[in-house]
């Protein structure tokens, strides 16, 4: 295995770590460990935003610019350090290396064993394209890698985060991938570990939310492992293999956990990990926490306001839209109500207010102008600096849609959260049953309302989602305690999303043909936010349940036994998952994503290899991308653009249809058509400079007759390279 990449790309994330150190304790100083678990994040949005920056201010994008780029960072570090001081907490500080190497290096070994850069069954095409192409990149936006010509239309920071690890290191992007996804589960265990670790006060429990957060399944996929046990009826629903026991165990499926809805992605963090595509919505999840790590701090701030800590979230609201735009009105939002709720709570602070509707009343009009006055500054401050993204960005829209029919059933809902809802019902009942409002009667009247409004709208959920909201925001308002107020934010920010996705639907490409997929990729992206703020609280809710002394019984046996049952159920899904997903750890090891290509496909491997000699960022024809299969690996394992890659994904992307019509329509006649004059019309619209002849090529458009006309004209197709399966043409101008 490649050791001396995995120590390199290491070194460089300390070093980032290291440099963002003091500016993080000086914005976290709320927090317990001053947020050394948050150094690396925060670095690597520094690291990302100034990189970005300085190139739009008309420096190349090189590997100077990034490493200049940490010296920024640093610098920034060291004044805070000079003027403010800010020591942290050596021995958190060791506890985070330690955990972080620890998962760094634990998920390196699972990538090693499983490491290829695949075409089907997810988006790794995709992503590696999008990596190459910035790496070979001096300007931004990017080139879109399969829409020649046009700048990158996608979120692209999550990629450029990878491609100035890449610069730095020195690691080959194919290795780099691989340790890309490493280092997103370390840096998210960390983080989630530094969260649980203050709001518990404990180590243990630390990891048991981090466990929550990182590691657990869903309880579909502790059903899939009864069916694998015991019940062969459905062993077709989950491709359950005959044979014995552990045959079957040992071909446990990591896919249908993350299918449980009909018709959407119910991803969790450890399927996307495990799944291993360097995808915005995986990257995206460290930076998530990142920001719930901010509010939580904002939250227990005192009587001013944390200028440090708006800045940073002014920062990283706004990496959120060019990160995955999905997170930027989450926490946005959530930003609104944390600021709400810390003015509230500080007012009470000063009052001494106890009724609940006099909390709310307690802060004077003035101070919530004042709030609302500098909610806004961040707002637009977060657009403002990333201004020249949203210029480019601006011609794609999607409009917000009522749901009419689809609904989630409760059943599969439970499949997707049944877990960590049984912890955070139960804290939410026991707080608010037996601290709040002891009336057992108004309970049950609420749970009645709650019922009647499922059945009277179809929405089966809401026989869980009103009851949190309800006792959720009531016990924020009458908590005094600001880290449990935070669970209750937390625990209604998750029902808030849940209840959006019953509701509404984001319209994109999706659904267009087929209508039963409108709640696709809200679903999707919506579910991750609500999986990691729900396994906050419910890793939390575990602690205060497990230490509660009131209606649950001290050292209530039975609670304990349940918990302990529900930890092994969602335990089982990583277990089994790990297992068959790794390819049972039967193969030789590498980090080298492109390694399988070599082997299965050397003659285009090496066709390849030839193009990546080619510098700067000329036109490559290959013939257009059919989603999923095996086509544009030109554009995969080069970054060189093409005229038209996978266009179902280009569609998504852009409201311009006919424009990917047209160009999957006009690049098979370069191959197809005798007519030169329209051959040259084509090639001069896309300016392509190269044309890729491989076995795809020759398999769609006729072995050597898609050669034929190249080599009838060597005035304007001069061969440059050639094997047994690849021709490539120059196209001479």
């Amino acid at each position: 295995m490649e050791w001396f990449e995995i120590v390199k790309w290491w070194v460089v994330l300390e070093i980032i770590g290291l440099a963002a150190m003091p500016t993080t304790a000086w914005i976290f100083r709320n927090l317990a460990d001053k947020g050394v678990s948050m150094s690396k994040i925060l670095g690597l949005v520094l690291l990302t935003y100034f990189s970005w920056v300085l190139t739009y201010l008309g420096f190349d994008y090189s590997t100077l610019i990034v490493g200049i780029s940490v010296l920024i960072v640093f610098s920034i570090s060291m004044v805070v350090f000079f003027f403010k001081g800010y020591p942290f907490d050596h021995k958190a500080l060791i506890r985070s290396e330690v955990l972080f190497t620890a998962a760094f290096l634990l998920f390196v070994i699972l990538r090693a064993y499983r490491p290829e850069i695949y075409w089907t069954g997810g988006e790794k095409f995709m992503d590696m394209s999008f990596i190459n192409i910035i790496l070979r990149s001096t300007s931004f936006p990017a080139m879109d890698p399969w829409l020649s010509g046009e700048p990158m239309q996608y979120y692209y920071f999550g990629y450029l985060v990878a491609a100035n690890l890449i610069k730095l290191s020195g690691v080959l992007p194919t290795i780099g991938f691989n340790l890309g996804v490493a280092s997103m589960f370390a840096l998210s265990a960390t983080a989630a570990y530094g969260l649980g670790e203050h709001l518990t006060r404990s180590r243990i429990f630390g990891l048991v939310v981090m466990a929550f957060v990182v590691i657990f399944g869903n309880l579909a996929g502790f059903v899939q492992l009864l069916v694998t046990l015991f019940i062969p009826k459905y062993y077709s629903m989950f491709n359950v293999p005959a044979g014995d026991v552990l045959t079957r165990l040992a071909a446990y499926n990591y896919w249908p956990a993350s299918r449980v809805i009909p018709n959407t992605i119910n991803e969790f963090p450890y399927f996307s990990f495990i799944q291993a595509d360097l995808h915005a919505h995986m990257i995206a999840i460290a930076f998530q926490l990142l920001m719930i790590a901010l509010l939580l701090n904002l939250l227990l701030h005192g009587r001013e306001y944390n200028k440090p800590a708006l800045a940073a979230v002014a920062l990283l609201l706004g990496f959120m839209f060019p990160l995955n735009s999905w997170d930027y009105p989450t926490y946005a939002i959530f930003f609104v109500i944390v600021m709400l709720a810390w003015r509230i709570r500080v007012s009470v602070d000063a009052s001494q207010q106890h009724g609940f509707l006099a909390r709310i009343m307690a802060p004077s009009p003035m101070e919530y102008i004042s709030t609302i006055g500098m909610i806004a500054i961040v707002g637009i401050s977060s657009v403002v600096l990333y201004l020249p993204y949203h210029v480019v960005a601006n011609s794609v829209s999607h409009s917000l849609k009522l749901v009419t029919y689809g609904q989630t059933q409760l059943i599969f809902y439970l499949g997707v959260f049944g877990i960590m809802l049984f912890f955070i019902l139960v804290y939410a009942i026991d707080r608010f049953y037996d601290i709040y409002y002891p009336d057992i009667k108004l309970i049950l009247a609420g749970i009645a309302i709650a019922v009647l409004a499922a059945y009277l709208t179809n929405i089966q959920i809401l026989v869980i989602i009103l009851p949190l909201i309800v006792m959720s925001f009531y016990c924020m308002i009458k908590e005094d305690d600001p880290a449990r107020q935070f669970i209750y934010l937390l625990i209604m920010l998750g029902a808030l999303l849940s209840l959006f996705c019953e509701l509404f639907y984001i319209q994109d490409s999706f659904g267009t043909n087929a209508p039963e997929y409108i709640r696709f990729n809200t679903v999707f992206k919506i579910y991750v936010q609500a999986w990691l703020v729900w396994a906050l609280a419910a890793g939390v809710s575990l602690y205060h349940l497990w230490n509660r002394k009131g209606i649950m019984g001290e050292r209530n046996k039975a609670f304990a036994v349940v918990s302990v049952i529900l930890i092994l159920m969602a335990l089982s899904y990583p277990v089994l998952a790990t297992f068959s997903r790794s390819d049972h750890f039967k193969n030789q090891p590498t980090l080298d994503g492109a390694a399988y290509f070599n082997k299965e496909h050397q003659n285009e491997y090496n066709a390849i290899m030839w193009l990546n000699n080619l510098s700067g960022t000329p036109v490559v024809l290959q013939s257009p991308g059919n989603t999923y299969r095996l086509n544009t690996h030109v554009t995969t394992f080069t970054g060189l653009p093409t005229v038209i890659g996978w266009g179902g994904h280009e569609k998504n992307w852009r409201n311009r249809a006919e424009t990917i019509d047209e160009r999957w329509e006009e690049v098979p006649q370069v191959y197809m058509s005798s007519d030169m004059k329209k051959v040259n019309q084509i090639l001069d619209k896309y300016q392509v400079e190269y044309i890729y002849v491989g076995g795809v090529e020759e398999e769609r458009y006729g072995g050597s007759d898609a050669r034929k006309l190249f080599d009838k004209n060597p005035g304007r197709f001069e061969l440059v390279y050639f094997n047994p399966n690849v021709h490539i043409y120059r196209v001479v101008r």
